[in-house]
């Protein structure tokens, strides 16, 4: 019966021995397969982190920091430009209200003059031929009243006319200025803000990458120990091979001609009894052994692989959360990603409002040769006010000289030479004072005029190399972005194919199942047959005493535990630490030969 128990046993562990082969180097290529997706994964997140805080990109922000800065200081030079012609215009304003009254004054000289000019005929008619020198006086008065007339009316007009340029643009400069001055502090504090976001999403980025490059290279290391220490699947297998040689080595005693008599017959069935024991014993603890340590090898890659199984779930979760969901990650690449498209927009925002100001500049520039050419119209008769002036002094003069040659009888004619005399004195006053003004105006505008000219052409060209530059950074801020998305886009895929595929290994290995349960079932028959053998022929003193030098003489602390435990469970203490001297066939010191050596 023993005999076909232990042919049973030694068929289902000639199978146990093979059927693994197969399984285990199915396992090994798959863990081959999960190694390199996780170095893939590893080398495209160091790639993340690259990207991400290399130092292009941040040379890229500090220059747009840089951009924006100098955007900044011109808004502010365009400001002050601005209030200064504001300013100007509306002093330009209030000097033309000033000259006005010296005009009316020069104006109302002309009905003196004529009043003098009737006043001067009449007296000469009464003097008869003394008078006809006054006659040439009055014809150059009313000539005089002419000039003065036509002047006066085209100062004026110029004047009511350039009051009207600068009252109109003056409200329209500072309605641009309040609306380009709220719309400047917006704009540049929603660019610095998107900059901001745009190195904290970097940062981000970084830390994820650094994060999951260290977790892929922690998965890698440890893929890499597991891929390693597969090799127990060879131990296991010579050791059931081991346990095969051992069984087998009993099946000869059930087959041999058993001797005549009854003495002899006891004996030899004693002793196969007691070998049967002996070697089944022996053989299910070293079965026993190997099947436990198999099933927690096994057990334990299992629970390895879940464990980085989990770790790439998280990391896909970290991935989803720190990138903005999934939706629009994929849609989009990461919300950073968004952050550069942000920056984008605001810095366009930014050199459109450069653009608007360059208009505006240009609209004052404008302006101002509106003005200017007004003023220098104006300012042209200010040579000729200094004339009318010179003109009345001239006839006051000729007024008293030929007063003076009528004698007595001009006196009439003496007291209106007196009094264009006194009318050329509040003359010269009055166009001295236009004279001054018409020149401070003339100053302040052309200054002003130049000014704005000099800044609309400098801002065309500082626009023009900004939006240059803008044009190139933004691109390769792009670039970058796309290539955050693609690599994001990788890592989520390479995170869920490597997850999904140590979910699939991990759901199919049964094989530590398959082969505790066969072990379990030769077990179970060994110790049937050992306890039966062991009723029938307790353990003899040499199996003890092997048993005890055993234990003492191996090295292997595993084989060494194995006969350990035999022994106690036989009574029997540890050998004396004095090793016995080495034979030249170490098969001869057991009855168990190699297959108790090679453990």
């Amino acid at each position: 019966m023993w005999s076909s128990t232990l042919s049973s046993s030694l068929a289902t562990l000639r199978r146990l021995a093979g059927a693994t082969e197969h399984e285990f180097l199915q396992i090994g290529a798959q863990m081959q397969e999960i190694y390199s997706q996780s170095l893939t994964l590893s080398q495209t997140a160091h790639r993340l982190v690259e990207v991400a805080s290399g130092e292009r990109l941040q040379a890229l922000i500090d220059r747009l920091r840089e951009i924006l800065d100098e955007m900044n200081n011109y808004l502010g030079q365009a400001r002050t430009q601005s209030l200064n012609s504001y300013t100007t215009l509306h002093s330009v304003g209030e000097l033309l209200k000033e000259v006005g009254e010296p005009l009316s004054g020069v104006r109302k000289m002309c009905k003196h003059l004529y009043i003098l000019e009737v006043s001067i005929k009449i007296e000469s008619a009464c003097l008869g031929d003394m008078g006809s020198e006054f006659i040439n006086l009055a014809m150059d008065i009313k000539k005089l009243s002419q000039q003065i007339k036509d002047k006066v009316n085209s100062i004026q007009d110029h004047r009511k006319q350039l009051g009207t340029v600068i009252i109109k643009n003056s409200t329209n400069l500072e309605n641009a200025k309040e609306s380009q001055d709220t719309k400047a502090e917006l704009t540049l504090s929603n660019t610095v803000m998107s900059l901001t976001q745009l190195e904290t999403a970097n940062a981000q980025f970084f830390q994820l990458g650094s994060m999951i490059s260290a977790i892929s290279r922690d998965n890698s290391d440890n893929i890499s120990t597991i891929v390693q220490s597969m090799q127990f699947h060879d131990i296991y297998r010579q050791q059931v091979e081991h346990v095969i040689e051992g069984l087998e080595g009993l099946l000869p005693l059930f087959a041999v001609d058993r001797p005549e008599t009854s003495a002899e017959q006891e004996a030899i069935h004693e002793a196969v009894i007691g070998k049967t024991g002996d070697v089944c014993e022996l053989q299910e603890a070293q079965l026993q052994f190997a099947s436990i340590e198999l099933y927690t090898a096994v057990t334990s890659i299992v629970d390895s692989l879940r464990s980085i199984g989990i770790k790439q779930k998280e990391m896909a979760q970290d991935i989803i959360t720190q990138t903005g969901g999934r939706k629009n990650t994929r849609a989009t690449g990461s919300s950073g990603t968004l952050f550069i498209a942000e920056v984008s927009r605001q810095m366009n925002a930014v050199t459109g409002l450069l653009a608007t100001c360059a208009a505006s500049n240009s609209e004052m520039a404008a302006i101002m040769r509106e003005v200017t050419g007004t003023v220098r119209q104006i300012t042209g008769y200010v040579s000729d006010i200094e004339e009318i002036g010179h003109d009345i002094i001239q006839i006051a003069l000729n007024a008293r000289i030929k007063a003076a040659s009528t004698g007595n009888e001009g006196a009439s004619l003496s007291v209106l030479a007196e009094e264009i005399g006194q009318m050329s004195n509040e003359a010269v006053e009055r166009t001295d004072l236009i004279t001054t003004t018409l020149n401070e105006i003339h100053g302040a505008t052309d200054v002003l005029s130049t000014e704005s000219q000099n800044n609309e052409e400098n801002l065309s060209v500082r626009l023009a190399n900004i939006e240059q530059e803008l044009s190139s950074i933004l691109a390769a801020l792009d670039e970058m972005g796309k290539e955050l998305i693609s690599l994001l886009a990788g890592i989520a895929a390479q995170v869920e194919s490597l997850s999904s595929e140590i979910q699939t290994l991990t759901d199919t290995i049964d094989v530590h199942e398959t082969t505790k349960a066969m072990a379990d079932e030769v077990l179970e028959k060994l110790r049937s047959i050992f306890r039966e053998a062991r009723r029938l022929h307790p353990a003899s003193a040499a199996f003890k005493e092997d048993l005890r030098q055993m234990a003492q003489r191996y090295t292997m602390e595993s084989e060494r535990r194995i006969h350990e435990a035999i022994a106690n469970k036989h009574g029997v203490g540890p050998a004396l630490p004095t090793r016995k001297a080495t034979t030249d066939n170490p098969a001869d010191e057991s009855e168990f030969g190699d297959n108790v050596d090679l453990f």
